[in-house]
């Protein structure tokens, strides 16, 4: 399922997936908040993740434990 991502998008998934917040990611890799935002917009639609903040993050990582 995770194919369909960036090399970068997954290190974003990563980070999510140990419960970083936003402003956590972007400090770890260099990035705007926004940016933070924009991939992760990017994450849930090419993985088809629908809902709110909470239930996404929640599914992102069920999806990691099923995966890895």
């Amino acid at each position: 399922a995770f194919d369909v991502l960036s090399l970068r998008e997954f290190e974003i998934v990563e980070l999510m997936v140990q419960r970083l917040s936003n402003r956590e990611i972007a400090e770890k890799l260099f990035l705007s908040e926004g940016s933070v935002k924009q991939y992760m917009k990017q994450i849930y639609s090419k993985l088809g993740i629908q809902g709110d903040t909470r239930t996404k993050r929640k599914q992102l990582s069920e999806l990691m434990q099923q995966n890895f």
